[in-house]
């Protein structure tokens, strides 16, 4: 697997935002954000290469419960990923994902494996923001059937958040956050407002931000 970097910190997103965590950093994405904050896991980066099961002891001798993967964009690496979590034991896994592509594949094979760990997506849906605003629908039906995960709106500006309200109602059942794009304090106080003002949705600042760590 093509990897950028394997650390430990602070999760700093999501439904496990604050719990220790260990991070498996992939490299590559098929997406081109316009605020994308990790440059270094892109094509043209550096980046080295470790087998899923040189990975997975790695992992395993840890002794932090909750692990990451994210890039990048882990599916890149899909059937590697797969193999990756067949390894993995007694782990909460938390995949990161860009949203432009069905997540319910891997869900699939991790449940073939019987293994004694969980899983679950924080899938994106892009905003127009991002420069990018793809999605696979598919991945809606599979946070309502599963529960697995929870979708993220990152938001820039005001049109950002007239995109995620115009979702909102194919969202129901579905955890739901909405995420102001770092270092643009302009959409924090909108970001705020439009949570005040919908249900079911949650306001997400990147707490590993925040505190000026990885």
């Amino acid at each position: 697997m093509r990897l950028v970097s394997i650390f430990n910190s602070l999760q700093g997103e999501g439904r496990f935002q604050g719990y220790p965590s260990a991070f498996v950093r992939l490299y590559g994405c098929n997406l081109r954000c316009r605020y994308c904050d990790t440059h270094n896991s892109l094509v043209g980066g550096n980046y080295f290469e470790k087998s899923p099961s040189e990975i997975a002891g790695d992992i395993n001798s840890n002794a932090i419960y909750d692990l990451c993967v994210t890039g990048g964009e882990p599916l890149c690496q899909r059937e590697e990923l797969s193999e990756l979590l067949r390894l993995l034991k007694g782990k909460r896994i938390d995949i990161e994902t860009n949203g432009s592509m069905d997540v319910s594949p891997v869900f699939e094979d991790f449940r073939a494996y019987n293994t004694s760990s969980e899983i679950y997506f924080s899938i994106d849906w892009k905003c127009p923001g991002s420069g990018n605003p793809v999605f696979d629908p598919k991945n809606i039906g599979f946070l309502k059937k599963s529960g697995a995960g929870w979708l993220k709106f990152v938001v820039s500006d005001e049109a950002d958040l007239r995109f995620a309200e115009e979702k909102l109602p194919l969202l129901e059942g579905v955890e739901t956050f909405i995420s102001p794009v770092f270092g643009e304090g302009k959409s924090f106080k909108g970001a705020a407002d439009f949570v005040g003002n919908h249900k079911n949705v949650r306001l997400q600042l990147q707490l590993h931000k925040i505190l000026g760590i990885e």
